[in-house]
């Protein structure tokens, strides 16, 4: 079997989803062939198997140029406020009940046309984007971001939101390309951020990483490693991301470190389990921002079955969040690796 090594580090999240969203646009194709695991040594490299950067390349090209299209969820408008609003932005503006309702309708309405190979996928990329929550409230008005995904990080000045200001320009840019311009990208051998104008502040990694010039193939597909990471909506409250600690904005991101190569299928398990949620609050007491913390005979279970699984440690990402309280800018910050107790 092929195996491949993509670019990047264990501390950084843009790497790990990176990694995420190649080997699911891979496994949408051939289901059961995109695997990914980090290799066990001092400074670990994530591998790929299943493909080549070749076949990787037109792979994620003719995914950019499908989802660019006019008839793509993608590039789904619908009317929010009086102007054009994505209708899968899971954060927009605040909207009345009759306006809420006819936007909720056309999104079911484009919802039901999705279809064709990257049918799978896309669901699941809207499930984990989650969307604005019409249910939500506190004592002074709706609290429609309750419903978003905690790893969408773009920030919302000007009006801007996720899907229109961000994916659909990396799908633009990224379909421009030459499949072997997108296979250089995402192999490291090319570096060209086309949405931020190469520059060394680029928002291109939406809070994934801090700010930087980012190669858009690589950010395309670390946006769609967000497939893998789904939201859980709650009545009472902010909804639950997998892969997040905390209250609605607060708190810290986590992601496993796995050594032994797993499937899409099976990696997308553990993110979603509570055993890698109860070992991420290892050594953390964070109660101020909503962390709940957990029994050492709980975590002794946790850490027990991730191990069963290939997973020695968890990545553990501290949420900058800069002091703008209109529009405050989020950034996952370099991770620390979390250990069992007893590893210690």
């Amino acid at each position: 079997m092929t195996v491949i090594e993509s670019p990047g580090e264990v501390t950084n999240a843009f790497d790990h989803l990176a990694a995420y969203g190649i080997a699911a646009m891979v496994d949408a194709l051939q289901p059961g062939s995109g695997r990914l695991a980090w290799s066990d040594e001092l400074e670990p490299r994530i591998t790929l198997d299943g493909a080549t950067w070749a076949e990787i390349g037109v792979a994620v090209h003719d995914h950019a140029v499908d989802h660019q299209a006019p008839e793509s969820w993608v590039s789904a408008d619908g009317c929010n406020n009086g102007s054009a609003s994505s209708l899968f932005s899971p954060r927009v503006k605040a909207m009345a009940d009759a306006e809420m309702r006819l936007w909720y309708a056309d999104r079911e309405r484009v919802l039901n046309t999705i279809a064709g190979r990257w049918a799978q996928l896309d669901r699941a990329m809207i499930g984990a984007l989650g969307e604005p929550s019409y249910w939500s409230f506190e004592s002074d008005g709706p609290r429609p971001d309750y419903g978003a995904s905690r790893w969408e990080m773009k920030t919302r000045n000007r009006g801007e939101e996720f899907v229109a200001n961000r994916l659909r320009p990396l799908a633009r840019a990224v379909a421009a390309r030459s499949t072997d311009d997108v296979a250089r990208g995402l192999s490291g051998a090319l570096l060209v951020d086309e949405v931020g104008g190469d520059s060394a502040g680029s928002r291109t990694p939406t809070g994934l990483m801090s700010p930087r010039a980012t190669d858009n193939a690589r950010a395309w597909c670390a946006l769609w490693g967000l497939s893998l990471l789904p939201v859980l909506h709650s009545l009472v409250g902010a909804s639950r991301s997998a892969g997040h600690l905390g209250y609605h904005s607060q708190g810290h991101l986590f992601l496993p470190l796995m050594i032994r190569s797993v499937p899409v299928a099976q990696l997308r398990a553990i993110l979603v389990s509570r055993q890698l949620a109860v070992a991420a609050t290892t050594e953390l007491a964070d109660s101020r921002r909503g962390v709940r913390p957990t029994l050492g005979s709980e975590r002794g279970a946790a850490w027990s079955w991730l191990a069963g699984r290939g997973v020695p440690a968890v990545i553990r990402f501290s949420v900058h969040r800069s002091p703008n309280r209109s529009a405050p800018e989020k950034w996952a910050q370099r991770g620390v690796l979390v250990f069992p107790e007893e590893s210690r």
